[in-house]
């Protein structure tokens, strides 16, 4: 398994390349060297002929100071600052919104500190760190392309027919839930461990039904509780204005479970 440079600290890097160099000097062969190190093989090339220059040799793969401003917060800031993010809400420290942001750290800093931060900055200096910006784990919803495909070649043309045939109308139908608690955005919390956003016990959620058709009909409605029987004619009957009248009428609804 590959190592990303990236992840690795300073100190870290620098004893790599010397070992590997050392151990390049003493017969082995780089390849061999940089496959146990778990590094990329280019790495190794790079660090033996930065050392190969005149007068050079180890000192060539020392790590070198960040480039770049220094923080203008102190050390206990930044500690204080860490206390501040992780498992904690902005809004229990009079912010409006719920999750961290780089803007929102930026100004709580500035509100405790009176110190003004780019959000650059700001993430950098998280980062640093150790916290991340992430996202609690949902099971994600796949299309399948196949099958979409087989839907419109082979299932549909069997439903257009029959519609013709029939004289019947073909409505797409739709269902979605949405609740007060879903999570959309992401939050600043410690590196492998997803924060937790307190959020009211009591759940506050609506369903939604909606029908479209080729000719430009929709539909749509909402409604607290599960769909049954009884209400789906309520609705079609209030749509079709009677419900003797959608008794007469044909159609066909399609939906997408």
């Amino acid at each position: 398994m590959k190592r990303d440079g990236r992840t690795l600290d300073h100190a870290t890097l620098e004893e790599f390349r010397l070992l590997a160099l050392r151990r390049v000097r003493e017969g082995e062969k780089p390849s061999a060297v940089v496959r146990s190190l778990g590094m990329n093989r280019t790495s190794i090339y790079r660090w033996l002929k930065a050392a190969s220059g005149r007068g050079k040799g180890e000192r060539a793969l020392a790590s070198r100071p960040a480039t770049g401003r220094p923080c203008k917060l102190t050390a206990t800031q930044q500690a204080q600052v860490f206390r501040w993010i992780n498992g904690k809400d902005p809004r229990q420290y009079g912010l409006d919104f719920g999750l961290w942001t780089r803007q929102i750290a930026a100004t709580l800093i500035e509100k405790k500190f009176g110190l003004k931060l780019g959000v650059t900055a700001v993430g950098r200096m998280l980062a640093r760190l150790g916290l991340s910006p992430q996202k609690p784990l949902q099971r994600a919803y796949q299309r399948d392309p196949q099958a979409i495909e087989r839907w419109q070649r082979e299932t549909y043309p069997g439903i257009a027919a029959a519609a013709r045939q029939s004289g019947a109308d073909i409505y797409f139908w739709d269902e979605s839930g949405f609740r007060a608690d879903t999570v959309h955005g992401k939050t600043w919390g410690v590196k492998g461990k997803t924060p937790v956003i307190e959020r009211p016990g009591q759940r506050q959620s609506i369903s939604a039904a909606s029908a479209v058709n080729a000719k430009g009909g929709f539909w749509f409605a909402t409604y607290q509780g599960g769909l049954t029987a009884e209400l789906f004619v309520v609705w079609w009957s209030s749509y079709f204005g009677h419900i003797d009248r959608l008794l007469s009428c044909r159609f066909l609804l399609e939906g997408n479970g």
